[in-house]
């Protein structure tokens, strides 16, 4: 295996010159047809990119010689690519791609115990609304698909969602809600989260009598969910070769179809099937998770830029950014390599808000800021979805233009020159010009989707999980554990035993001075 430090540091020196975005069209008369990629629903527009083929070619050269075609080879034939914990990693195989032939049957019977459950639950009609208790991949997966599923699908029942510790988000779930009607499903691969434990309790608290019958779990750790009380027979498993960010495929997702329908959740499903299938089979240079991961990489190793923003130009994908800060930064937020040597530059800083609303935050410093990348600001990725589902078309056409202008003015920018043009002879010239001038050249990619149907967003939820995978690799970090979460949690858990029994152990003097305040 080739040394990544060696072969990043060459798309350094490759990316080692300016490159002007805007004239790479005329440079590059086939830029289009080499830089937009299609897969179903779900087109990819690379080409405001400030890269051009010759950079493209030495990223795909570099990802040959880290063995990106074996690795991903292992990541579908079940080998335990997650070394750190000795598992391996088949989310696909929720989706139908991969894994052994008992992967196969036993996500196969779950699907189809899912399915009735939710069928039964919907034909019934005792539950009017259902509370979804989890944190981390076990809340913002099925959060923001839920909110996804919107656009196109009809809701047969309330849900909410109940994730952080804070009594508020309990009490925010429950607000209004009649215990006799409300389900409650509670979320945690190991049962063993704090805040979703106590959420659960104060549920099961609040639904009184119904406490034991309108409580179910799901889990990878069955004797953990009977343990808190939750009745065998309602507890759905999932499996420890299923990370908690990549979970909604599984039983994690029973909420939704319960509140959807079954056959909704099995189109999310096939959206996803069929972008784990392009990435699986197709060539290096013609993969669309490839060439996203690969942009991301000449962002970040080459051009040196140190985050990146995700804006979804569409409210029913407004959990979009806070969704990609789990899968990337706790998949490849690491500073140690698989080996245990120290890393290179590995995943930046995700962040971003839904369009237009950034545009009245944000996007002064994304087309004036300063930052380290060599262009200033920082890379985008626009998400738009074509159809309008709101039956509001006049909305829908200024949402669009929007995301699509603000892209070409990232690129273009406005010159001094033009700028002086414009405000002729002022007496404040001098000092107002440069303050009006856009330095363009910033880099963004523009994801559009056909329709936002739940096809498309399985589409698009894969794309992200394979380009996370492919970096991953490149950046020789593994990507399924979080040793990372861990210590903060542990320290909290002693904190809150010694504020319960009134004493401080040992801490620094500003955590123990911290501690004193609750008293």
């Amino acid at each position: 295996m080739t040394d990544r430090h060696t072969l990043l540091s060459s798309i350094a020196t490759e990316a080692d010159r300016d490159i002007s975005i805007a004239s790479l069209f005329d440079a590059e008369p086939d830029r289009l047809e080499n830089f937009v990629m299609r897969e179903g629903p779900l087109r990819a527009d690379f080409s405001k990119q400030a890269l051009d083929a010759a950079g493209l070619k030495a990223l795909l050269d570099m990802a040959a010689k880290c063995d990106l075609e074996e690795w991903r080879s292992k990541l579908f034939s079940g080998e335990k690519v997650n070394t750190s914990e000795d598992r391996a990693v088949l989310h696909m195989a929720l989706r139908g791609v991969g894994g052994t032939d008992e992967n196969k049957a036993e996500v196969a019977a779950m699907r189809q115990r899912m399915a009735d459950y939710a069928d039964t639950i919907r034909a019934d009609g005792k539950f009017k609304n259902i509370v979804h208790i989890g944190i981390g991949g076990s809340d913002l997966g099925p959060r923001l698909v839920a909110d996804a599923f919107e656009a196109s699908a009809e809701q047969s029942l309330t849900l909410r969602f109940a994730e952080n510790v804070d009594g508020a988000s309990v009490n925010d779930a429950i607000k209004g809600l009649n215990p006799a009607e409300t389900l409650a499903v509670v979320v945690s691969k190991s049962f063993g989260t704090q805040e979703t434990k106590m959420n659960g309790e104060s549920v099961r608290s609040w639904l009184g009598e119904y406490g034991n019958s309108n409580m179910i779990a799901v889990t990878a750790n069955r004797a953990g969910a009977v343990g808190f009380g939750v009745a065998a027979e309602n507890v759905f498993d999932f499996w420890d070769w299923v990370g908690g960010r990549y979970s909604v495929w599984s039983a994690v997702g029973l909420s939704l179809q319960i509140a959807y329908g079954p056959d909704v959740f099995a189109d999310f499903l096939d959206g996803a099937r069929a972008m784990d299938l392009h990435f699986r089979d197709q060539p290096l240079q013609e993969n669309l998770p490839v060439m996203m991961a690969l942009v991301g990489i000449w962002n970040r190793n080459g051009l040196g830029y140190g985050s990146q923003a995700v804006i979804p130009y569409s409210r029913r994908l407004r959990k979009f950014s806070a969704f990609l800060q789990q899968l990337e930064m706790e998949s490849n937020g690491k500073s140690a390599t698989r080996d245990g040597a120290t890393s290179t530059l590995t995943c930046p800083v995700i962040w971003g808000d839904e369009g237009t609303n950034g545009q009245h935050a944000f996007f002064q410093w994304l087309h004036q800021g300063t930052s380290e990348g060599r262009y200033g600001g920082a890379p985008v990725d626009f998400v738009a979805v074509l159809k309008d589902h709101e039956n509001r078309p006049a909305h829908h056409a200024a949402l669009l233009a929007n995301c699509f202008a603000q892209s070409e003015a990232l690129m273009l920018g406005k010159s001094e020159e033009i700028v002086r043009d414009e405000l002729g002879t002022r007496p404040d010239l001098d000092a107002l010009a440069p303050q009006m001038t856009f330095p363009g050249n910033r880099p963004s990619t523009t994801l559009t989707l056909d329709e936002l149907s739940p096809n498309a967003l399985g589409h698009l939820i894969a794309l992200y999980e394979h380009k996370t995978f492919v970096q991953g690799i490149v950046w020789n970090v593994n990507s399924f554990d979080q040793w990372g979460v861990q210590l903060g949690k542990v320290l909290a858990t002693t904190i809150l035993d010694e504020m319960e029994a009134g004493k401080s152990g040992d801490h620094d003097a500003s955590t123990t001075a911290l501690m004193q305040l609750i008293k």
